[in-house]
């Protein structure tokens, strides 16, 4: 799964972004549904107020009888009278106006402005314009049956919004003289004023304020999301970072590095003790490098010294193992004397394991003077071009009587004659080594597989055993001088002087070569060598 990495200020603008914005939205909202609804409530209260003065101005006309209008005057025009009451004076003709004439009037006036309109609405009209419609003859039914003081809706008309609000009318005295009671229900109502008012102006008032509220709050989260950001980058971020390049350059070794942080908080104190710890940092560095260097030049007179006595060790032993060889070599001579003039079969038994000790002395110093001169240097070399697929034939022809009294077959696999600039006898020295060793850690009745391969550089012999193996700590250790490891059949005791395998290390690299050696525990050895063809 892909792992998304943010960095702190993008973690924290989100997070604020993801709480301020639908914390505020919210808010925004809510205060947007308050205002619509404060401006219902102040439609509602305009249209009972505007009621209320038309029924005032109906009761204060029903009480004074009527008002006489001008018949040619601009407010008597397209006014039908129910009733012929007329008054003829020097100054003309007057017709008397009932409330319901007078209300009718003023709902023409306000309707041509567009202010409001009212009309009244009856069950039983006498006027035919005063029959309710829907809204109306609902309202004026629940005004009868369950006493509701108001009804109201809103409404569309003429592709226009608008505010329907109605009140009930009571019958009064000065009623009684143009209506009669069959006209006014049980409950004392003759009928409604019924108030239209238009409301897309408000509408579209409401929405303009809803759309300045909402830029208004984007505006007002961005530049709150803003100056926190900066806030964030100024006194958290930019010390931070500061921080992690001190850090790094810490990281890199640069005790020196400091940083500067002036926020006056926990952040600045912080940084006063970064500051204070690289300082120990530094002091501790200098007395670490000073205790070093002490060190390091105490260490290189070690070294010399021990240069010095390894290199005199090897003189010694170089000297000493050339040394013995003559005295053996004379010993030798006497014990051959030995075994072809003594006869007697007790006499022939010591002889014998005298011959065997001698045997494995004359191999000790033989070993000590090739490892003491490789080791040192020393050693002649000559190289030249041989065939390294003939020498392992030889080599095996030596070693199959050795091979054959364990019962161990020796196998080799080579395509044909494979030649390398080699000094001959090391390199057959080696070879000898190697297939000795396999004889010797391997189980009666196993074979010795031999094979041998090349390249454009060099060649590669491996010799592949089925012994007792070889555990993975050893690996390596078994090319050390003076090594040994339990040979087959006596695990727990250990052979040879441990320097074969260190003197074919020695030889193989003399090569400009190397040898290793793979191998799992109680399955098997193979080792390898590869040398190059031409010598550089």
């Amino acid at each position: 799964m892909r792992k998304y990495n943010l960095s702190l200020q993008w973690k924290f603008l989100l997070s604020i972004t993801l709480i301020i914005f639908p914390t505020i939205g919210i808010i925004f909202i809510w205060e947007g549904m308050q205002h619509e609804k404060r401006a219902m409530v102040q439609i509602m209260n305009q249209a009972r107020v505007l009621s209320r003065q038309i029924v005032l101005t109906r009761k204060w006309i029903s009480d004074c009888g009527g008002v006489m209008v001008d018949v040619k005057s601009e407010g008597a025009k397209d006014t039908s009278c129910f009733l012929d009451d007329t008054l003829e004076t020097s100054r003309g003709l007057y017709q008397r106006f009932t409330p319901s004439m007078v209300t009718k009037k003023l709902s023409q006036y306000s309707g041509r402005q567009d202010l409001y309109q009212f009309r009244l609405a009856s069950l039983n009209p006498l006027n035919p314009e005063n029959r309710p419609d829907d809204f109306e003859r609902v309202a004026l039914i629940e005004f009868s049956n369950e006493g509701s003081t108001e009804a109201f809706k809103f409404d569309h008309r003429d592709e226009k919004q608008h505010f329907r609000y109605m009140v009930p009318l009571y019958l009064e005295k000065g009623c009684l003289k143009c209506h009669q009671a069959r006209e006014v229900s049980k409950s004392g109502i003759r009928g409604g004023l019924s108030v239209i008012l238009p409301i897309g102006k408000m509408r579209a008032s409401i929405q303009k304020d809803h759309i300045k509220l909402a830029v208004s709050g984007i505006c007002l989260i961005s530049l709150m999301i803003f100056t926190l950001f900066v806030l964030l980058r100024r006194l958290v971020i930019r010390p931070l970072r500061q921080f992690e390049e001190m850090a790094g350059n810490i990281g890199k070794g640069n005790l020196d590095a400091r940083v500067d942080v002036s926020t006056g908080d926990e952040i600045e104190r912080l940084g006063r003790t970064f500051n204070s710890m690289a300082k120990r940092l530094a002091r501790g560095r200098d007395v670490l490098e000073e205790r070093i260097k002490q060190a390091t030049l105490e260490l290189s007179e070690a070294n010399r010294e021990l240069q010095t006595l390894d290199k005199l060790k090897s003189d010694f032993l170089a000297n000493m193992s050339h040394e013995l060889r003559s005295p053996l070599t004379v010993i030798r001579g006497g014990v051959d004397y030995l075994n072809r003039t003594i006869k007697g079969t007790e006499n022939r038994n010591y002889l014998a394991i005298i011959d065997k000790n001698l045997a494995r002395l004359i191999h000790l110093v033989s070993d000590l003077f090739d490892f003491t001169r490789i080791e040192a240097k020393k050693a002649d070399w000559s190289f030249e071009r041989e065939d390294v697929s003939g020498l392992i034939q030889e080599v095996i022809e030596i070693l199959s009587p050795l091979a054959m009294d364990r019962r161990i077959s020796i196998s080799c696999e080579c395509s044909g004659d494979i030649y390398a600039e080699i000094d001959l006898e090391r390199i057959e020295q080696v070879m000898l080594n190697l297939v000795e060793n396999a004889i010797k850690f391997s189980d009666e009745g196993t074979e010795i597989r031999i094979e041998i391969t090349e390249d454009e550089d060099n060649i590669l012999v491996s010799f592949s055993d089925q012994g007792i193996g070889i555990s993975q700590e050893n690996l390596e250790a078994i090319f050390e001088k003076f090594h040994t490891l339990p040979s087959s059949g006596s695990k727990d005791k250990r052979e040879g002087t441990g320097l074969g395998l260190a003197i074919c290390k020695g030889i193989i690299e003399a090569h400009g070569g190397r040898i290793w050696v793979e191998s799992v525990k109680d399955e098997g050895s193979v080792f390898f060598f590869s040398v190059p063809k031409k010598r550089s």
